[in-house]
């Protein structure tokens, strides 16, 4: 095999075609393990990882003028990682554009597609479209988590977002709307957003974030969600909580909210498939506080 020289500097993806054509690589060892390949036509060299920002990166070499990386692979772009590498790209074209989409590339069309920014090499739209494209097509609790994930890094300015959604017209902006409306960005990860617009939606007006103190002042804990009146908490437990070291400190701040008049709702993933279960847990919950709390209000 004839060997590629080393004085010639690739960069990180390159058209297969160009390398060929520059004498880089033959036509054959594009096919081979000489290179690994990204997109259709779109190659990187043995090595480097193939991240989703590098999947962005090479369809950056193949689309259409005009056209946009948009969405969650946007997002990913910009450091909120939204997507797994293998996740296809999320591209913005102009109706009537042709293009033969690579596999690996997600295609939406507009009828206006502007280039705001280049990050990388790969042209962008501005922060108020990737956020419609974040919160549209998709279940509304996706949205509203990747909403309150590009918000509270500073992506996307929420008030502006608003304002903008208001003179669109397209048929996917009733739900981009509702996530706006929904959107609150104090959530610390993408479940516990997606928990609270679960209550939410359930007419169950919970806290983000809330703080718990003791009748003394002394600071108890920081809770995910809260029913403030009642003294409901709702945590949300990740997979890291079954660690030892973690499960015993989570008995002693459990302790300590009860001791300071708090019923705990925990939700695991599990549950987080199935709204209805959470809304009946924390329901529960409910009406135990109102029977303990009565004698106190009389």
């Amino acid at each position: 095999m004839r060997r590629r020289d080393p004085s010639i500097l690739l960069p990180e993806v390159f058209l297969g075609r160009d390398a060929v054509k520059d004498g880089v690589f033959t036509a054959r060892e594009l096919r081979g393990s000489a290179v690994k390949r990204v997109l259709r036509g779109v190659y990187t060299v043995p090595g480097v990882p193939v991240t989703h920002r590098l999947r962005c990166k090479a369809a950056a070499l193949v689309l259409p003028e005009g056209a946009v990386v948009t969405g969650r692979s946007q997002a990913t772009l910009l450091g909120v990682e939204l997507t797994r590498w293998e996740d296809d790209v999320q591209v913005l074209c102009r109706h009537g554009d042709r293009w033969t989409t690579p596999r690996g590339v997600s295609i939406r069309r507009a009828k206006h597609v502007a280039v705001a920014s280049v990050r990388d090499g790969v042209p962008l739209p501005g922060p108020e479209r990737m956020a419609f494209d974040l919160t549209t097509r998709v279940g509304l609790l996706d949205a509203v988590a990747d909403l309150d994930a590009v918000v509270r890094a500073g992506l996307v300015d929420l008030t502006r977002f608003r304002q903008w959604l208001e003179d669109v017209h397209d048929p996917h902006v009733v739900q981009a709307r509702e996530a706006a409306a929904l959107c609150d960005p104090r959530a610390d990860s993408r479940p516990e957003s997606k928990l609270r617009v679960v209550l939410q939606k359930a007419g169950l007006p919970v806290e983000p974030r809330w703080r718990v103190f003791d009748q003394g002042g002394r600071f108890v804990a920081r809770l995910d969600l809260a029913l403030v009146d009642l003294q409901v908490a709702i945590e949300y437990d990740g997979e890291w909580h079954a660690l030892r070291e973690q499960l015993s400190e989570d008995r002693l701040r459990l302790r300590r909210l009860r001791d300071a008049g708090w019923e705990v709702v925990h939700v695991t993933s599990r549950m987080l498939r199935d709204g209805q279960e959470i809304v009946d847990a924390v329901n529960r919950a409910i009406a135990r506080q109102r029977l303990a709390l009565r004698p106190l209000r009389r």
